[in-house]
Order: structure tokens, then C-alpha cells, then sequence
């Protein structure tokens, strides 16, 4: 193995060696902290001594037997004057008092020919410091020191054992080792070879795997000698894990002042700083040695009093909790309370996972009847909101028998997330009877009179954790009242006459006495009752694009969460076609997302957007969102601690099924498939509900109408117990076709009589006018040109132009046939909102295709419908109309701009087109048809 950055010190050597005189005697000493490579440096000072000619003899230092040995003191060296006598002392400072004065006499006097003598001492070790290794050193006439790597070097160390990383990755290396060659080298030897971890994970694995023991015993060795104080402070200081102030660790080792700064120097002559606890894997070491040496009652004892030390110092609340967590449970009445502080800091700081360990570790404190463990339960499900809601649950349900009053029941309940009332009726119904909220209030007034009691209820609870807002478990808004009245009219939706109630409440709704548009709690109320006139179909499209968009505006995108009022928002927004407002929140709402770097949010919101882009009319839009979304769900079968589409809120299971049978997308379904199939939540009513739907194209033909009047009994279901719309998820839309394929003309029109209804007294023009083509479709004659017409006036103020296109488009084929005068104006405005529309989707189409979201499939093929054309060809006309030159096509597509030109000669005579010019409007066209195409029974246009 070569030496590296040692090029420096070698020079020195050789040209000190090359110089020796005749009669000439020179000593180089090379000195530097443990494990820096002084024996590798002496190898190398040998070999190229051998190499010149030298007679080369060595000698070590024994550390137990204190001696070096050099030959009887009688015999004499070889002869000097026949060739240059090199002589390596390596460990000078364990060489002892005799050899240390035959090696000052033989520099006093050398006697006749040349004598190249190199020492080398380990700086730091108490032996150093001895008079006679202080004087060979003052004698030498060069002195070499062996430093710590540089990045680079430790890059070439680690290259030399055949793992090659990246800049920053080395960069990780050199910072956890110091650059030590020792430490680099003990990292690889716990790596097996066999194995072939990830590079970015090479560190962790091998730092999370015992030291060996060599090193360990060097470790030992180099602090053998020290007074015991240096041995207790590098324990300490091991043992606090870093960054702790000289003063902590001077009083948890029991050191006075003056001690622990003798102490702190010793242990920085060896390289090892205390305070900063650095290089990091050589205090893993300490830390592993110093624990094997105390017993059990004393590690706990240390584990308390740092604790203590760095609470009292204002240390950060995650060292505190790590040290608390290793004492046992009863050993320390104050742990309860450091853990739950503690707790609330990390909570706070956004470190929410081990929050969650130090809360864990204080409920073990108290029996499990313990009225204190209701406190610590509360502020346990409140860190768990985001990250585990099936635990969040279980520990809010825990807590309700160990609160006192129905009022503490009530505000605990107020703080379980809001869409969770939908996504799991079953579990938030246990709460409720637990909380004794009771059911639906059904007047404005005992609405009020039930809030305030649940508002004083949380003002005055003062039940610990959730006594201030700083904490986990505290109110989130001055108003629980309202928050508690949310989600009993949510479980409630199941009510028919709850939704009558929910829109006399909004509109006698009065702001709170010190409550305006800001207040949380005012808007998470107002979601829900708009949402509940939706679902029950009390309220009328512009009312509820009226309320939503005030939503809007004074719900920030930058506050946007999972489980909360914003997916019943989206949700009533989408079937309301609010359009701009919704777009413009989700867009930043997904800013907020990246900007977070959190990746569940992140698929959250992009299924949410994908939603309202299927409810207007943007099928390349959401299609390309929603296979972001469903490509960020990890394989279950490769990491089962991955979240599942169930993990998140209902409105994604259900946005992400919807953009899959509308946009015909089969990656997309199959991967949403798999992964509700395989997931935990796969028994919870919305994904048995999305499984039912999906699984549709893989049913056999003769099972068809069980299967159908399975789903449609399903959605029935669904829609009693109040989380699925039949205009947000229109099941039975999706059903007309399979009556159809079996046969059933007659049931597929008592849907759509049915749909159409619900969506007349909705008056959402997008849903009425969808559900009018359909039905005029698939019936014929003048009743089929009444609905058709019908469609396409309803259609025109609404903004979603695709549905319109597909209206106008089925219209006048449908005149054309019946030779009806018109159809040309009205087949020519199809085709103008087609090319509009190919326009946009041929947009969408270059955007995605690089980069790809992990786990997707290319987007082969562009989305030009004409059966007559390559794939090659099809790609060429897309990026050309676009405006792409073909220069621009040749380089996307890894061609010859000839070989483009030679392609778009063929696609003008194939499509019949005068030149580029020709050609644009021409495509887009086709792309827009094609995306006519893509919709339910838009076969049939």
C-alpha cells in the first residue's frame, strides 16, 4: 500500500540522506498522534534506504518490557565505513532508560564512517514527555511529522479498498475520522467484502458496527500512563456524545478545574479534542470501551447525572433525551418530566421521531392505570399527527379513560386530525363515545352551547403537555369549541338529516367574539359544513365555489398539512369547478411541499392537484401529477416501513383512482393496484372502495354485472356514510360502459337519469354537461340531438373546454349523420378547442419526458392519435409543432437533423399538409382528438 501526503517528509529523508558526509552522523526524528502512520512512514524511509546501498537495521520500543533492543552493548555495529548504516527506531518512547542512553552516547560520539539514524515517537502517550525522549529529540537535526489526510487522501484510501465515492461522500469520511489513517482503516475492516451496501450508506453501516479490537487496544494503550483523570474525562466526554462545555464534563468525571484542564491537554497532545468531540469514530471507540468497563447501577448513574448537567447548561433537548432513555425506568422521579420537556423542544425544532422515543420512554415511568399517563399519551399522539396516525390513534384512545372529565375527553379529541373522521369512521366513532361528544348537534344554538363547554373545557384543562400551545398536545387555535364540533359533524355525515343541519349552521354561522378570517379553527368549521352540503348535495356549485374560494384566500398554501381541512376544501373545490383559486393554492401549496423536502406532503398535494385537473378538463395535466405521486410509494416487498397510498389521506386514494380511469392510464393503475393490494390499510372502506374500481379491467366479461352491482353497492355505501361524492368519484359514470358491454342498456340509463339529476340541482356545467353527452351517446335519434345540444350550451360558460370539444364533437357527427345543415360550424369549433387542447398536451408531453419521476415508465409514444404513423414519426411531428426546429427534434430524439428532415418530407405527404406550416395546426389537432378519445364512453363520440 502506498504512502500518501507523505511525499513532503520523504523528500526530507532522501535529501538528508544523499548529504550525509563521510564521517557524518544525522538524525531525523517523525513524530505524530497515534495511528498517523509513523511505522508506515519508517517502511518507506527502509525501502529506499535499501535501495541506495544503506545496511538498514530496526529496532521497536516494547511498551511492557520498557526496553529497546539494540544488540549486546560489547558487539559492535556493523562497520559504518563499508556502506551508510541506517538505523529505524520505531516507539522510541516505550524504549526505556538504558537504551535511551546508549542511543545519546552513540550520538555523542559515533566513531568513524556514516550513521543515519531516524527515531520515531507517538506524540500525546505520557511517555513522550520523559527527559531522555525530550533530548534525542532536541538533537535532531530534521524532524518530520505525520499529520492527518486531506480529503483527497482519505479519497485515495478508500480507493485503494476499492470503494470509489463521491466528493461528498469522502468529504463525510474525512470528517468522521479526522483524516486519521488508523481510524479510515478501521472503518473498511468492518465492512465484509461480500457485501455491497449502497456508497451513501458505506459510513453509517460500518460506524454502526462494533470497533475491532485492535483499535480498541490502541485506544487502551494510548491513554496507559495518563494520570486516572485523563482516563475518567475521555470517558465522560465519550460518554456525553460530543459538543459539551469543559465545565459539564469536568463535573460528571468529579474533576476539579485545574485537573480537568490538565486532563483536556493530555487528551489533546494524542489529537482527541473533548469539547468537540472529534475525530467522532475515535470517541465511538472510547464510548464502546468506557461502557464495557462500568457496570450497569454506575452507567445509569452517569446517563442521570449528564442529563441533569446538560439540562441545567441549556444543552439541546436531543442530547438530554438520549442520556434519560438509558436510565431505568423508577431509578429517577424527574425523568418523566425532563423526557416530556425535552420532548416539547424537539417537537418543536421538527424532530418529531425521536420526540416520539423520549415519550415513550416517560409512560414507562407510571403504572398503565396512572392518571400522569394521560397527560404524557396526549402529548405523544400529538407528535404522531403526521407521522404514524394508526398510533396516534391508539394513544389518543388510551388516554380518554385516564383524563378526569368529559371536557378533557372532548379537548383531546379536538386535536385528532381532522380527515381522519373520514378516512377511519370506525376508530374516530370509539373516540367520540370515549370523549362523550355525542352525535351531530342539530340546532345552531346547542351547536354553540356544546362548543363553548368544550372551549372552556380546553382553556381551563391544564392536563401538562397540553396545557400550552409550546407543547405537544396544546391547542392549536383559541377556539376548540368549533374544532370539536368539525369532527362530530364529519363522523356524523352518515345522517341524512346532518346535512340540512350543516347548512343552516353556515349560514347562520357567526364569527367568534374575537375571531375573524385567520382563526383556524373558524375555517377547519366552515370546510366541513360546506363539504357536508356538497356531500349531501344541500348546496348549489356557485355557492360552494363562492365559499371555497374564500377558504382560499385566508387559508395559507404555506400551512398546508395532511389529515386537515385543506382536502375537504380541494375536494369541494374540484366538483364546484372553482378553477384559478384552486390552481393557484395548489401550486404554491406545492412550493411549500419541496420546500419542506417532505416527500408525503409532496404526494399528497400533487394528488390533490391532479384531481382538480381531471375536474377541468387537463388529462395530460393530471395524468402527469398523479404518476408523480404514485411513483414517490416505494415497493412494499423491498421496504415494508414505506408509506403506503393509505397512509395518506382519503382524498389521495381517491384523486389518484380517479385520474387512472379517467385518463385510461394502465401503469397507473396497476401500480395504484399493487400498492392498495399490498399496503396495511388495504381492509379500510376507501381502498376496498379504489380496489373495486381498479381491478374492473382485469374482471372476465361473464362476471362483469356481479362485479358492477358489487362497486355500485359499494358507492352506495360509501355515500351513506358520508366521505364519497358521487360527482367528486362518479362510480356510476364509470359503470354506464360496463352495463353496456353486458347488455344492459336499460340499467346503464337509470344511472345516467340518476347522475344527471344530482348534477341539475348541483349545477356544476362541467359535471351536467359531462353526464348530458354521455347519455346522448348512448341513445339515439332526436332525443340524442336534444342532449347533445343541451350539452354543448351548458358547457359553454363552463371552463372546461376538453368536455366542451367532446360535446361539440359527438354533436356534429351526430347531425352529419343525420344530415342536419350546421354540423360544419360546429365540428369546425371542435376542431379549433382540439387544437388548443393538443397544444397543451404535447406541452405536458415534452415536459415530463425528462426528467423522469423514479419508478415511472418513458412516455414512448407521443399522444398523436393517427394509426398511420411510426413512433418515430409521431415524436418528430410532436416536437415540430411545437415549434421546435429540427435541429431541436434531431438532439431530443439522438438523430441526424437529416434524418428529421427526411421524416417530416414523409409526414407532409402521409398527412397531406403544404409544408411546416401546414403541418402544426395539423398535429396539435390529432393530439386533441386523441385526448377527446381518452374519457369515459368518449369512444362513442
Amino acid at each position: 500500500m502506498r504512502l500518501l501526503e507523505r511525499e513532503q517528509g520523504l523528500d526530507t529523508v532522501r535529501r538528508a540522506l544523499d548529504g550525509l558526509r563521510a564521517d557524518g552522523t544525522v538524525l531525523t526524528a517523525v513524530t505524530g498522534t497515534p495511528g498517523t502512520g509513523r511505522s508506515a512512514f519508517l517502511d518507506a524511509v527502509a525501502a529506499h534506504a535499501e535501495q541506495a546501498g544503506c545496511v538498514v537495521r530496526r529496532a521497536r520500543g516494547s511498551r511492557l518490557a520498557r526496553g529497546l533492543f539494540l544488540g549486546d552493548p560489547a558487539a559492535p555495529l556493523p562497520d559504518p565505513t563499508a556502506r551508510p548504516l541506517v538505523l529505524l527506531v520505531d516507539d522510541l518512547q516505550w524504549a526505556g532508560e538504558p537504551a535511551l542512553a546508549r542511543l545519546s552516547v552513540l550520538l555523542a560520539d559515533p566513531g568513524p564512517g556514516r550513521l543515519f539514524l531516524v527515531v520515531a515517537v507517538c506524540e500525546g502517550e505520557f511517555a513522550a514527555e520523559t527527559p531522555g525522549v525530550q533530548d534525542v529529540l532536541l538533537r535532531a537535526d530534521h524532524v518530520v511529522r505525520t499529520g492527518p489526510l486531506g480529503p483527497q487522501g482519505v479519497g485515495a484510501l478508500l480507493g485503494e479498498h476499492g470503494h470509489v465515492l463521491a466528493d461528498g461522500q469522502v468529504r463525510a469520511w474525512h470528517r468522521a475520522t479526522g483524516g486519521n489513517p488508523a481510524l479510515v482503516t478501521s472503518l473498511l475492516e468492518r465492512l465484509d467484502r461480500a457485501e455491497r451496501p449502497a456508497r451513501a450508506r458505506l459510513l453509517d453501516l460500518a460506524r454502526a458496527r462494533p470497533a475491532p479490537w485492535r483499535l480498541r487496544s490502541r485506544v487502551a494503550a494510548a491513554l496507559t500512563g495518563h494520570p486516572d483523570s485523563v482516563g475518567r474525562l475521555a470517558a465522560c466526554a465519550a460518554l456525553l456524545g460530543g459538543g459539551a462545555p469543559t465545565s459539564v464534563l469536568a463535573r460528571l468525571a468529579e474533576l476539579d478545574p485545574g485537573e480537568a484542564d490538565r486532563a483536556a491537554g493530555a487528551l489533546s497532545a494524542l489529537g482527541w479534542a473533548a469539547d468537540r468531540w472529534t475525530p467522532p469514530v475515535l470517541w465511538d471507540c472510547v464510548r464502546e470501551t468506557a461502557e464495557e468497563g462500568v457496570a450497569l447501577t454506575d452507567r445509569g448513574r452517569l446517563h442521570r447525572r449528564a442529563a441533569e448537567l446538560l439540562y441545567v447548561a441549556g444543552e439541546p433537548a436531543e442530547r438530554v433525551v438520549r442520556h434519560v432513555m438509558e436510565v431505568g425506568p423508577g431509578a429517577w422521579t424527574g425523568a418523566a418530566g425532563l423526557l416530556r420537556d425535552s420532548a416539547c423542544e424537539l417537537w418543536r425544532l421538527g424532530d418529531d421521531a425521536l420526540a416520539a422515543r423520549g415519550l415513550r420512554r416517560a409512560l414507562r415511568e407510571f403504572p398503565p392505570d396512572s392518571p400522569r399517563r394521560g397527560d404524557l399519551l396526549t402529548a405523544l399522539a400529538d407528535v404522531e399527527r403526521e407521522a404514524d396516525t394508526s398510533a396516534m390513534l391508539r394513544h389518543v384512545g388510551q388516554a380518554l379513560p385516564l383524563l378526569g372529565t368529559v371536557e378533557e375527553r372532548a379537548a383531546i379529541v379536538s386535536c385528532v386530525p381532522l380527515t381522519l373522521f373520514l378516512s377511519a369512521p370506525h376508530a374516530v366513532a370509539e373516540l367520540l363515545e370515549l370523549a362523550g361528544a355525542g352525535h351531530t348537534p342539530r340546532t345552531p344554538a346547542a351547536a354553540g352551547t356544546d362548543a363553548g363547554a368544550a372551549g372552556r373545557a380546553r382553556t381551563t384543562a391544564g392536563t401538562g403537555a397540553v396545557a400550552a400551545a409550546a407543547v405537544p398536545g396544546a391547542a392549536r387555535a383559541r377556539h376548540p369549541g368549533p374544532r370539536l364540533e368539525a369532527r362530530v359533524r364529519l363522523a356524523g355525515l352518515g345522517d341524512p338529516a346532518a346535512h340540512d343541519d350543516a347548512v343552516d349552521r353556515l349560514r347562520n354561522l357567526a364569527p367568534l367574539p374575537d375571531a375573524g378570517p385567520d382563526d383556524a379553527a373558524l375555517r377547519e368549521l366552515t370546510a366541513v359544513l360546506v363539504f357536508a352540503g356538497t356531500h349531501g348535495g344541500r348546496l348549489r356549485a356557485d355557492e360552494v365555489a363562492r365559499r371555497t374560494r374564500w377558504l382560499l384566500e385566508h387559508d395559507p398554501a404555506s400551512a398546508v398539512a395532511r389529515y386537515t381541512a385543506c382536502a375537504l376544501t380541494i375536494a369541494c373545490a374540484a366538483v364546484a369547478e372553482t378553477g384559478e383559486p384552486a390552481r393557484c393554492w395548489l401550486d404554491m401549496a406545492l412550493e411549500t411541499a419541496r420546500g419542506r423536502g417532505d416527500r408525503r406532503l409532496l404526494t399528497t398535494v400533487l394528488s390533490w392537484r391532479a384531481l382538480t385537473a381531471v375536474h377541468e378538463g387537463r388529462p395530460a395535466d393530471a395524468r402527469a401529477d398523479a404518476r408523480r405521486a404514485c411513483a414517490a410509494f416505494p415497493d412494499p416487498g423491498r421496504d415494508p416501513s414505506a408509506d403506503a397510498p393509505e397512509d395518506h389521506d382519503w382524498l389521495t386514494v381517491l384523486a389518484l383512482t380517479s385520474v387512472a380511469v379517467e385518463t385510461g392510464d394502465a401503469w397507473l393503475a396497476e401500480r395504484l393496484r399493487d400498492r392498495l393490494a399490498q399496503g396495511p390499510g388495504a381492509g379500510q372502506p376507501v381502498c376496498r372502495l379504489a380496489l373495486r374500481v381498479l381491478r374492473i379491467s382485469l374482471t372476465p366479461e361473464r362476471e362483469l354485472p356481479v362485479v358492477v352491482a358489487d362497486l355500485l353497492d359499494a358507492a352506495r355505501h360509501a355515500q351513506a356514510a358520508g366521505w364519497c361524492n358521487r360527482i367528486l368519484f362518479p362510480v356510476d359514470l364509470w359503470c354506464v360502459p360496463l352495463l353496456l358491454r353486458v347488455g344492459d342498456p336499460e340499467a346503464a340509463l337509470r344511472l345516467l337519469a340518476d347522475a344527471c339529476d344530482r348534477a341539475r340541482r348541483f349545477g356544476a356545467p362541467g359535471a351536467l354537461g359531462r353526464i348530458l353527452r354521455m347519455w346522448g351517446t348512448v341513445v339515439r335519434g332526436r332525443y340524442a340531438l336534444s342532449l347533445l345540444s343541451e350539452s354543448v350550451a351548458v358547457l359553454r360558460p363552463s371552463s372546461n373546454r376538453l368536455e366542451l370539444g367532446r360535446s361539440l364533437t359527438a354533436y356534429g357527427n351526430r347531425m352529419r349523420a343525420a344530415g342536419r345543415p350546421g354540423h360544419e360550424e360546429i365540428l369546425a369549433e371542435a376542431d379549433r378547442i382540439a387544437e388548443a387542447t393538443g397544444e397543451a398536451v404535447l406541452r405536458r408531453w415534452t415536459e415530463v419526458r425528462q426528467p423522469l419521476p423514479p419508478g415511472a415508465p418513458p412516455y414512448a409514444d407521443a399522444p398523436v392519435a393517427c394509426g398511420t404513423l411510426s413512433d418515430t414519426e409521431r415524436r418528430v411531428a410532436s416536437l415540430v409543432a411545437l415549434g421546435h426546429t429540427n435541429q431541436d427534434a434531431a438532439d431530443a430524439l439522438g438523430v441526424t437533423r437529416r434524418a428529421v428532415e427526411k421524416i417530416l418530407t414523409r409526414l407532409y405527404q402521409r398527412l397531406e399538409v403544404d409544408g411546416r406550416s401546414g403541418l402544426v395546426p395539423a398535429v396539435r389537432r390529432m393530439a386533441g382528438r386523441a385526448a377527446f378519445g381518452t374519457g369515459v364512453l368518449a369512444d362513442r363520440l
